[in-house]
């Protein structure tokens, strides 16, 4: 034999050694199991065999709420168990998120009984994130454990249905607006922005006409002022409401009080006066997402509502914690506190949340564009805010909350709110 045909059966030779090396170890159970068959208490998971792999593969974020299609972001896994995972990523990931990891084991690895097929495709939970600064810049090392496949099926449907509204979001000439206002001037401009924007816009100046109007096109939305909406003790909210219970209906307020009296009529969605076009894009697409949660998902969301609700509070006073724990007894309510919209985000990722409540003290500035961002992705949870100050109570519901209480605050309130 020559000396390189010496030099391959001596290579051969020495994988095939530590392949059975290996394979002795595990006997005939493969390594990878993925989700694990039983819950393993954390003693065991530590104790367990780990299989040390440098070998390069890709994940991807399975966020909550969130439709658009996440790139493959390249890792270097370190070992691998039954039960989680080890891998280094050059940017930082949070815990709570759900990660689908894609990567190749080499020929040597997949002989025998070891692993059946080379192609991996497994389903993790990030559980801790380590920093460290190398020679090429800041690495992430991220311990993962593995998730029931319930969870992820659940969670795929979830993006499914996103995807789908979506779809019908980006379909704008199929949404037809009526802008109902006596101001000729503005009238006319929200007219021009929203069809330059491609969806079909009618306009009305009586509430007469208007009717009319949403009973010839079967209209998705109206777009009026407080002014207009007032006229004849705010006849227009009481016929739409009687007429089209299901319309989406946004209104421009100046005060917290008219806010208010539009509530009354079941007109949540409103716009400050003088609001910019990003505004009024924000909102149209809010109450656009409404709707198609009310009509695809409205009996799935109605029976989440009778059973259990799970409730994020963003604060960390003391004593608002301990009132909404009392509130919380027999009412069939869990509560998840956090302390900070960072955290609340990570909660979100991880927990289905039916109901948010906000303290303007812990959020702020910060605070406000967290709602806005809830507003958008998450358009069925119900948003809710705390404060004394009546000017920081219209800042946050401007920015997206649903509601606000004015402290101090009487358990009744939390207690009508919530169910």
């Amino acid at each position: 034999m020559s000396v390189d045909e010496l030099k391959t059966a001596q290579s051969f030779i020495s994988e095939l050694i530590q392949t059975l090396e290996v394979l002795q170890e595990s006997k005939t159970e493969p390594i990878i199991i993925f989700p694990p068959e039983k819950n393993i208490n954390i003693d065991d998971r530590r104790a367990e065999k780990r299989f040390d792999i440098e070998i390069e593969g890709v994940c991807s974020v399975m966020e909550r709420g969130v439709s658009e299609i996440f790139p493959e972001i390249p890792i270097r896994i370190k070992d691998i168990s039954k039960h989680g995972i080890r891998f280094v990523i050059d940017r930082p990931l949070t815990p709570g998120d759900i990660l689908t990891i894609k990567f190749y084991l080499s020929s040597i690895k997949t002989s025998g009984q070891l692993y059946k097929n080379p192609q991996k495709k497994i389903y993790v939970e990030v559980r801790r994130v380590f920093e460290s600064l190398t020679s090429t810049g800041v690495k992430y090392e991220i311990g993962a454990q593995s998730v029931e496949s319930e969870r992820v099926i659940e969670l795929i449907k979830e993006r499914e249905k996103y995807t789908l509204i979506n779809k019908q979001l980006a379909a704008k000439g199929d949404v037809k607006i009526v802008i109902v206002s006596m101001k000729e001037a503005r009238s006319k401009y929200l007219e021009d922005l929203l069809q330059r924007q491609g969806y079909i816009v009618y306009e009305a100046n009586k509430k007469q006409q208007a009717i009319a109007l949403l009973r010839k096109n079967k209209c998705d939305i109206v777009v009026s002022d407080l002014d207009t909406v007032r006229i004849n003790e705010f006849e227009l909210l009481k016929d739409i409401r009687d007429e089209f219970p299901d319309m989406g209906s946004i209104v421009e307020i100046e005060t917290i009080e008219d806010w208010m009296h539009i509530l009354s009529f079941g007109v949540s969605d409103y716009l400050t006066k003088n609001f910019s076009d990003r505004e009024l894009n924000i909102i149209i697409e809010s109450v656009q997402k409404k709707l198609l949660y009310k009509s695809m998902f409205g009996s799935h969301l109605r029976k989440r509502q009778q059973a259990n609700q799970n409730v994020l509070v963003v604060s960390g006073n003391e004593i608002f914690k301990k009132l909404l724990c009392n509130v919380s007894k027999g009412k069939g309510l869990r509560l998840f506190f956090v302390n900070s919209t960072g955290h609340a985000t990570a909660a979100l990722k991880r927990y289905k949340i039916d109901f948010i409540l906000v303290d303007t003290e812990v959020g702020g500035l910060d605070g406000c564009r967290f709602l806005m961002d809830i507003k958008k992705k998450f358009p069925n949870i119900v948003t809710a805010v705390a404060s004394k100050n009546l000017q920081e109570r219209c800042d946050f519901l401007i920015n997206g909350a649903d509601n606000f209480f004015a402290e101090p605050i009487a358990m009744k309130e939390i207690l009508a709110l919530v169910s």
